[in-house]
């Protein structure tokens, strides 16, 4: 795994470049992230290119043997772009035009920008795409964006459903409009709506105004990639994506990037874990993502990590001291490519001046997270990384499980989330929190890409949208003898959002062997009991209560409520597997509970586990193990006497890391 910096020489004195570079290599970093936001320094007036000192900065960065990811500027336009072309700017709800200034300035459907976006595209292409330093490009940044309300994207939007329904009776039918009689007679009459919150209108529309918002980031990043790939050789192309952010799909444009990107703030000051934990962050909500880019390609790495505190939280909390050095060490666990980091120079103007760097102001002193990372530098090099077989080689068939990650559920659930406190991405990550402490790897798996046979274990938390697909595949799985387990809200709807004809959540109930007959949920502060194998836990947000049918077995009941006795979770043979049914949106413990007994269940020659302690991570990478401590409070590494210690040793201290051979 390479580690790199991002560096803005555009910001900083020309005479301090070569000191600045000299000293990137001296820190120990191998890449150099450069151009995201340098639109104007590259094109200063439409089709007057300035490249000199770019060409400057990376023969310095090639003098010192520094990789470069090399970025397309389009996520800052110039002002002469916003002022010339004004129909390039996005539209708000209300009709206002947004004005030049910050970043994300532009509506990715304007055809005006789009061809500002293929000029400059090109000629960095052109110049630059067989440069020997560049390793990779990242296009534009952190695509996002409100819903334009333009009449291009309206237009836009129109094209995409004619595309999508072929006729508008089929609209009708999909988005069902015969509810309070919302029919349209022509594509033409219909608007993108201002959000993907229906504020009481039509959550079908909602959701496919998701579904077109991405498409339509992934249709302009497809402009630059077509462009970029016929000139730049085996480099990769990606971009970095946010943390299951809603505005785009990364499946929408994993076909146009070889490689899938993230970036990772896990420390803002807005967490709730307790003690000193919210300090050191949340090890299942970074690595959910990591699973997730590496779901497409099996190559990914992590574009932007928190290198100290931040600017926009309003509670610039400290990390927790070794978290950086934590954080990079996971990536590596989980097989990133490479880590880079925003940025190296803490800037000294602009919004984000408080945002701190590896070096502080002056260009030259560390800070803490710089030291970490020259750390991890160092600790790395005491592997033979030549036995790390690269990611999509790996497999560790009785110690992977699968989840079940589908983008279109967390667009629905943010339309329509019918409790107010279910949160879809919050559920995954409860799930993916207990999967953890078997200490194996987690799989993330798409509904619509190949999974691997031989997982003993698959779950789908509140796959709510689903198809006869879907379904098959489920049923196919369990009956070659997997253990599946679906949870509540599942199959619900079918892929426009409609409930079936039928009993709740007809397609699974063959499967699951019982069928739903109601659903509660508390008030905020109020706590159910659930019982499973003679301890109680707790539950609030959402509760099926279950009959199930001959056959069936009822592992856990409810312990209150009217419907006392009622069961919450069952399981049922299906072939030579089972499927179970978690019949609630349950707190983390039930979960975790749940989740070593299935494996318990499952057996050791199926599935090898282990019962780690809460927030640690136990991973392997070739030879090597690697545990990883999220507490503040020391662990003890789950290391045999034999353990040949690299990094570390079995005693792992608050946000330790320990690596070791068996």
């Amino acid at each position: 795994m390479k580690i790199g910096a991002y560096y803005y020489p555009e910001q900083w004195p020309r005479d301090q470049w070569q000191r600045d570079f000299d000293n990137i290599a001296k820190l120990g970093l191998q890449i150099v992230h450069m151009g995201e936001f340098a639109w104007f320094d590259l094109e200063p007036t439409p089709g007057q290119f300035k490249f000199e000192w770019l060409d400057h900065c990376l023969d310095l960065a090639h003098q010192r043997k520094l990789d470069v990811i090399l970025c397309t500027p389009t996520a800052s336009p110039p002002i002469w772009l916003s002022h010339d072309l004004p129909q390039t700017l996005p539209v708000g709800e209300h009709q206002t035009r947004a004005r030049f200034g910050g970043r994300r300035h532009y509506n990715p459907l304007s055809p005006e920008f789009q061809a500002a976006t293929r000029r400059i595209v090109q000629a960095m292409a052109d110049h630059f795409g067989n440069h020997p330093s560049i390793i990779g490009w990242q296009t534009d940044n952190e695509y996002s964006g409100s819903f334009d309300q333009s009449e291009t994207t309206h237009a836009a939007f129109r094209t995409w459903l004619r595309n999508k329904y072929g006729d508008i009776t089929r609209l009708n039918q999909a988005w069902g409009n015969q509810f309070w009689n919302t029919y349209y007679t022509d594509f033409d009459q219909i608007l993108f709506p201002p959000s993907r919150e229906p504020r009481y209108g039509n959550p079908h529309q909602s959701l496919d105004a998701s579904r077109f918002w991405s498409w339509a980031f992934a249709a302009y990043n497809r402009i630059q990639t077509e462009i970029l790939k016929p000139k730049i050789g085996n480099r990769f192309i990606t971009t970095n994506f946010m943390s299951l952010h809603p505005d785009c799909d990364p499946g929408d444009m994993a076909p146009d990037l070889p490689l899938m990107s993230w970036d990772s703030y896990p420390v803002t000051g807005w967490e709730k874990e307790p003690g000193d934990n919210y300090r050191i962050a949340d090890p299942a909500a970074i690595s959910i993502n990591h699973d997730f880019m590496a779901a497409f390609h099996r190559r990914w790495g992590m574009m932007e990590v928190q290198p100290g505190h931040v600017n926009w939280s309003g509670t610039p909390v400290r990390p927790f001291p070794g978290a950086i050095r934590l954080w990079l060490w996971t990536a590596f666990a989980h097989g990133a490519e490479f880590v880079t980091t925003y940025r190296y120079r803490q800037p000294r103007f602009g919004i984000e001046l408080f945002h701190h760097g590896l070096v502080g102001t002056d260009g030259v002193t560390p800070s803490p997270g710089g030291k970490q990372f020259a750390q991890v530098i160092t600790e790395i090099r005491k592997l033979d990384l030549s036995r790390i077989p690269k990611l999509a080689d790996e497999s560790h068939p009785r110690q992977t499980v699968g989840l079940l990650l589908d983008f279109d559920q967390l667009w629905y659930y943010l339309s329509l989330p019918q409790a107010k406190r279910w949160n879809q991405q919050a559920w995954l990550i409860r799930w993916y929190t207990a999967l953890t402490r078997l200490g194996g790897d987690i799989r993330i798996l798409l509904p619509g890409a190949d999974w691997p046979a031989d997982l003993p274990m698959i779950v789908a938390p509140g796959v709510q949208m689903v198809d006869d697909k879907l379904i098959a595949r489920f049923d196919s799985y369990a009956r070659a003898g997997g253990n599946l387990v679906l949870t509540c809200r599942t199959a619900l709807m079918d892929r426009t959002g409609q409930t079936f004809e039928g009993p709740t959540a007809a397609p699974i109930v063959p499967l699951i062997g019982a069928t739903i007959e109601d659903y509660d949920c508390l008030r905020e502060n109020q706590f159910g009991k659930i019982r499973l194998e003679g301890e109680e836990f707790a539950w609030t947000v959402w509760a099926d209560q279950l009959a199930p049918q001959p056959g069936t077995q009822t592992l856990a009941t409810y312990a209150d409520q009217f419907y006392a006795g009622a069961p919450a979770i069952t399981r049922r043979a299906v072939g030579k597997g089972t499927v179970t049914y978690f019949g609630v949106y349950s707190e983390q413990p039930l979960v975790d509970a749940f989740v070593q007994s299935l494996a318990k269940f499952i057996g050791p020659d199926q599935l090898q586990y282990q019962n780690l302690p809460e927030r640690m991570q136990l991973l392997r990478r070739g030879p090597y193990r690697i545990a990883l401590n999220y507490q503040d409070k020391p662990q003890v590494a789950p290391a045999p006497p034999s353990a040949r210690f690299i990094i570390g040793s079995p005693h792992l201290p608050r946000a330790g890391v320990a690596v070791w051979e068996e």
